[in-house]
């Protein structure tokens, strides 16, 4: 009896008591509601991240961009803009950025930098000049003083034209011809007297007279050439004089502003010079300005500012988080429009990207949104790679239309990435790709859970803080609060840490404030913080009713009373994306004489995962190392997981699987009213698992439907009862002693606790003691071994 009693103390120690299960109230500040905290200022629990994102953005050398590493709903987005946003504002402005026309080549467009505001200065300022330029080009072609020194010269023109002519007149009529200017040439006629011949007059000369005339005729045509040649000379030389007069008209009307310009920007070469080059190809294309429809929308055009960056309006450096990084929203694009059927385009259609708003500043993008469309990734990596960034079309950066298109000037690059993304894809990217480790030096990692102390609690609460402030809700009091420390510990499935989701955690104090409002309540309480965690669950929970259900029906069958040997309850977890749930899954091993050894009917039917796989060969390595020291394993055992159709992945039921063939080898049955879930070594530890809670909520569910009575519970490994978080009914019903939580290092532990029989230990004669679980398990192996030894002896 002594030794019973022993025993079942043993027994009660591993189970633990309903205060093992709650969270220490020592962690929690003494608070009447959240209008008594301050709303947190910075993001919580996250010091190793803000001081290399500091050392990052602080880092002004080439290559050092930042990659933030982190899973999704931690806040990486929210916590890297806000950082940065606060950490630009202490950065002087950054310039704005315009396109000119580029006088020299229609091809191609001038980029010109200015300071924060001047851009959108110069635009306007341009525009109001190409108003006044054509209002005093206007005046000037119209005005009375043009018009008197345009006749005087016409006057002088029409003087010298007339002499010429005149003196063409006389030289041909002393040879005996007339010469008349006509809109076709000249034409010259036999004269006589001073009048023009008839043909009649001209036929009754005689051939000598006739001869005289043709002779004179070659002198006239000679007269003739050359006063063509002096025309056209006399043509260009006033043409020049009426150019001249044009240009001088035309400076005298622009110069003025144009000084003015060169005067107000002259802080900028560039400007200036382009100031001139406008000025020189206004005066030198006069007669265009002189057809006043024409001088109005060209003026206009050469004097249009193309602003692609108005920094005017930005507090410090820029900040731009880029959600859609197409092609043409990150790097920019130049727009065409169609004419007759003909695409056109021109400096005033380059629009610039996020790269370039960003330029001088930060700019923050998502990994999976780079990746998601064609060369974004490879034209980054150029631009930051040469620090320039050029405006070219996909087609004609990477050769699919070799068509000749506009190509605006390169800009300077001077930017700061942060890209925001997975492990996974940073792993990928610094294994594969050369430049990323060139580029991307700094690597920030965002921790998913923290230490559930004192201080990080009080941190928490001021976050909640800020979530209620910010979204204007109602207030919560120390009850709700302590429910969402719960719902933290929950996520991050351990009562030693609060998760970093905070997503979510945001995501359910806005709905508990909603349930809060259907109570007409002042506050949110724990009842509105559970009701929101209830129906959030109940729109999910839509698969994990129907393996209830089957459950309910028996069509899976799982026992929760009596005893059965080789037969125990395994515990798996079934994950949806959004919902992850447990429930009982039968685990049977059957023997039979031979020397097949275990065969695991998953494995062999191609339903096993690999590490499933390596744990069924594990639990070999630990059975054939307990029971077969001295004799062989001269037994088949089949093992199974009964009535599952997919894949079996995972190792946290291999705790499960020794004890259901320890029990078929020894004939022992197993206690159907517990559950068992963990992994083991070969040395026969008990490993932690994943998924404890759901597990636990999967098998208490079905035990509760068919009625709990004391006996039913789960034993899980000692490693994971930090693990626990378990929600008030379980919690109540463990108070009461109707359901049971059992905490186990060792195999042996677990099958004292599923037999109700004691392990047994070796002795130091190398048995086990006569009526334990072991002792049967070795008598069992040693008489199946010497039947097959006599058989062969037999034979």
């Amino acid at each position: 009896m002594g030794n019973m009693n022993s025993y079942h103390g043993v027994l009660n120690m591993k189970k633990l008591n309903y205060k093992e299960l709650l969270i220490p109230s020592s962690i929690f500040p003494r608070v009447n509601t959240t209008k008594n905290i301050s709303p947190c200022e910075s993001f919580i629990g996250q010091e190793n991240a803000f001081k290399a994102i500091n050392f990052g953005l602080s880092m002004n050398k080439k290559g050092y961009n930042i990659f933030i590493v982190g899973p999704s709903g931690t806040g990486r987005r929210s916590f890297v803009e806000s950082f940065v946003k606060s950490f630009a504002k202490k950065k002087p402005k950054q310039n704005d950025i315009v396109y000119i026309v580029d006088l020299d080549n229609p091809y191609s467009a001038k980029s010109v930098s200015l300071p924060a505001g001047m851009g959108r200065k110069l635009k306007e300022r341009l525009e109001k000049i190409s108003e006044e330029l054509f209002t005093k080009l206007q005046r000037t072609f119209e005005s009375d003083e043009y018009d008197e020194k345009r006749k005087e010269i016409e006057n002088e023109y029409k003087e010298k034209k007339n002499e010429i002519l005149q003196e063409l007149s006389k030289k041909a009529l002393k040879l005996g011809y007339i010469v008349k200017l006509t809109p076709t040439g000249f034409v010259y006629v036999p004269a006589i007297d001073g009048k023009p011949m008839t043909p009649e007059q001209y036929e009754n000369l005689s051939d000598e007279i006739k001869s005289t005339y043709d002779e004179n005729a070659k002198k006239v045509e000679h007269l003739i050439s050359g006063v063509v040649h002096q025309l056209r000379k006399l043509d260009l030389e006033y043409s020049e004089k009426f150019n001249d007069l044009d240009k001088y008209a035309i400076l005298f009307s622009i110069d003025p502003l144009f000084e003015d310009l060169k005067n107000e920007f002259s802080f900028n070469e560039k400007l200036v010079l382009h100031f001139q080059k406008l000025k020189d190809h206004i005066i030198k294309n006069s007669s265009k300005m002189k057809n006043f429809d024409e001088a109005k929308a060209y003026l206009k055009h050469i004097l249009t500012v193309n602003l692609i960056v108005d920094n005017s309006e930005v507090d410090g450096a820029p900040v731009v988080f880029e959600s859609n990084p197409t092609y043409p929203n990150l790097f920019g694009k130049v727009e065409y429009i169609s004419k007759m059927g003909v695409l056109y385009t021109d400096f005033t259609m380059i629009r610039g990207g996020a790269i370039h708003r960003a330029n001088g500043g930060y700019l923050i993008l998502n990994a999976e949104d780079i990746f998601k469309y064609p060369y974004v990734w490879d034209k980054l990596k150029k631009s930051l790679l040469t620090q320039k960034i050029v405006i070219e079309n996909l087609d004609s950066a990477y050769g699919i239309n070799p068509t000749i298109s506009l190509k605006p000037e390169p800009i300077e690059l001077n930017l700061k990435v942060i890209i925001i993304g997975t492990p996974e894809l940073y792993y990928l990217l610094y294994e594969y790709d050369e430049d990323f480790q060139k580029l991307f030096k700094v690597k920030v990692e965002f921790d998913w859970e923290i230490d559930a102390t004192l201080d990080n609690v009080k941190q928490y609460y001021s976050f909640i803080s800020n979530v209620v402030e910010s979204n204007d809700l109602r207030p919560l009091n120390s009850k709700a609060l302590r429910k969402v420390i719960w719902y933290s510990m929950r996520l991050a499935e351990s009562r030693e840490k609060l998760s970093m989701k905070m997503g979510k955690i945001a995501n359910l104090i806005l709905e508990s404030d909603y349930y809060s409002s259907e109570r007409n309540s002042e506050v949110i309480d724990a009842i509105d913080v559970e009701k929101a965690i209830k129906e959030h669950e109940n729109r999910v929970k839509l698969f994990r009713e129907k393996y209830d259900e089957m459950l309910k029906k028996y069509e899976i069958m799982i026992e929760t009373s009596g005893e059965y040997v080789g037969q125990v309850n395994g515990l798996t977890v079934i994950q949806l994306g959004d919902y992850a749930f447990g429930h009982p899954v039968k685990i049977t091993a059957k023997t039979y004489a031979g020397n097949v050894g275990i065969i695991d009917i998953q494995r062999e039917s191609d339903l096993s995962g690999n590490i499933h796989s390596k744990a069924v060969l594990t639990l070999i390595g630990y059975l054939g190392s307990k029971y077969a020291k001295e004799i062989p394993f001269s037994l088949g055992v089949s093992l199974s997981f009964e009535q599952v159709y997919g894949i079996i992945e995972g190792d946290s039921a291999s705790l499960a699987e020794t004890i259901a063939i320890i029990s078929a080898i020894s004939k022992i049955p197993i206690k159907q009213s517990i559950a068992v879930t963990g992994s083991i070594n070969q040395h026969g530890h008990v490993q932690p698992i994943g998924g404890v809670n759901e597990k636990i909520e999967g098998f208490y569910r079905l035990c509760k439907y068919r009625g709990l009575d004391g006996s039913h519970g789960v034993i899980i490994p000692e490693t994971n009862v930090k693990n626990l978080v378990l929600p008030k009914e379980i919690l109540n019903d463990v108070k009461k002693g109707k359901f049971n939580i059992w905490a186990v290092k060792d195999v042996d532990e677990a099958v004292e606790i599923l037999t109700g029989k004691p392990a047994g230990k070796l002795t130091a004669k190398g048995t086990y003691p006569r009526g334990s679980v072991n002792y049967y398990v070795e008598l069992e192996l040693k008489k199946i071994y010497e039947k097959l030894e006599g058989k062969k002896r037999k034979r």
